[in-house]
């Protein structure tokens, strides 16, 4: 799972509490872009804690699950 560089500077923007009016005026975009981008950006935090949760589940510590599954850095998120 990667998250685009669109969609890192979307969700801390959101963080500091902006609105997504205010980002889409921030990074010259529309706002419906910046909602698609930010819903698009929490599927994908939520599949990876999906997918950490499980391997916790099964006994697989995090930091195994991690080093086998970031090397591509797919969850590179985390680290």
């Amino acid at each position: 799972m990667n998250l685009t560089e669109r969609e890192r500077t979307i969700l801390q923007l959101s963080r500091q509490g902006l609105s997504d009016y205010r980002i889409a005026r921030k990074i010259n975009t529309d706002p419906p872009s910046v909602t698609r981008s930010r819903k698009n950006a929490d599927k994908k935090l939520v599949e990876a804690r999906t997918d950490l949760e499980w391997a916790a589940r099964i006994g697989v510590s995090i930091s195994e699950f991690t080093s086998k599954m970031v090397n591509g850095s797919q969850y590179s998120f985390f680290l």
